[in-house]
């Protein structure tokens, strides 16, 4: 098994879930396969219909320094890392999705990006699937892959190859991704304006607006479980969310050209047909760029 990243106790790692209990629990066992150290752990239950709830307190016996927060109502990958970003303590804050299968490598060159430079505010990194269709971010796994291990081997062989290698991002596809302090400071978490989708990509362009970068770590690579999050379900639940999710894009993509004042009428026709340059290169303004980070507590449980 490759040597651990040692991540201290200015790492902040996240992670959020509803439900799906067997892939998160692949998630966080790939989490302890590939860190070890005095890091600060925030597990989110987003009101999970299964168990996920006792998974991620049981995670406590593995790592003592881990937070759980439990929402009684469904508050969506934005309100998930909200609380994530408004709790961490860390001066680095690492968001995972429960469907993402992190390595040693992964953790050591998205870590070594963020500290190469402090305009380096939001890093993130390579894998099997990134929904941005980017040749330079997808990566495919060697079909003959079977588990952690070769996961684990094959993320070391890019990090090889391309570890220190930086990439500008455009905007912030935000399944996995590192921010910094300094980011948190400047333009704070989420605004809560958005339900889920375009919460990242509104976040993005706050950070790039407060003059930070958005980077992509080219010798960062992790897996990312595709379809994980809807294959589990039964057809009709699955279609149902698919189309509930279509449903959230529409409505969010409504609320973001109201924020940026685009026109009403610009249609949404892929998230790389949008001016992400425009959107980023206006004055900063606290009122539009800072969204001041939120008390979750009420939802700790031991």
């Amino acid at each position: 098994m490759p040597q651990k990243a040692i991540l201290d106790e200015n790492i902040t790692v996240g992670m959020s879930a509803h439900g799906n209990y067997s892939v998160t629990q692949q998630a966080l066992q790939s989490l302890f396969n590939s860190a070890t150290g005095d890091f600060e752990l925030i597990l989110v239950d987003d009101c999970s219909p299964d168990d996920t709830r006792s998974l991620f307190l049981e995670a406590k016996n593995v790592h003592a320094k881990t937070r759980v927060l439990a929402f009684d109502d469904n508050k969506e990958y934005s309100g998930s890392l909200d609380a994530i970003l408004s709790h961490a303590a860390g001066d680095l804050v690492l968001f995972l999705s429960n469907d993402i299968y992190v390595t040693p490598s992964y953790l050591r060159e998205i870590i070594r990006a963020a500290r190469y430079s402090p305009d380096h505010g939001i890093v993130r990194g390579c894998s099997n699937f990134v929904d941005n269709g980017l040749s330079t971010h997808n990566i495919p796994i060697p079909p003959e892959l079977t588990g952690w291990n070769d996961l684990a081997e094959f993320s070391e062989q890019i990090a090889n190859k391309h570890g220190g290698e930086y990439l500008l991002d455009k905007y912030l596809t935000g399944d996995a991704f590192l921010v910094t302090r300094a980011v948190i400071d400047k333009i704070g978490t989420f605004d809560p304006l958005f339900y889920g989708y375009f919460a990242d990509h509104d976040y993005g362009v706050r950070a790039r607006t407060a003059g930070f970068e958005l980077v992509l770590a080219r010798g960062a690579y992790a897996m990312h479980n595709r379809s994980a999050n809807f294959s589990y379900l039964p057809k009709h639940l699955r279609e149902k969310k698919l189309g509930m999710r279509w449903s959230r894009i529409y409505e969010n993509w409504a609320r973001f050209k109201m924020k940026y004042g685009l026109p009403v009428e610009l249609p949404y026709t892929g998230i790389n047909d949008i001016d992400w340059d425009s959107l980023s290169c206006r004055e900063y303004r606290q009122e539009l760029c800072y969204s001041p980070p939120r008390d979750y507590s009420r939802y700790s449980i031991d």
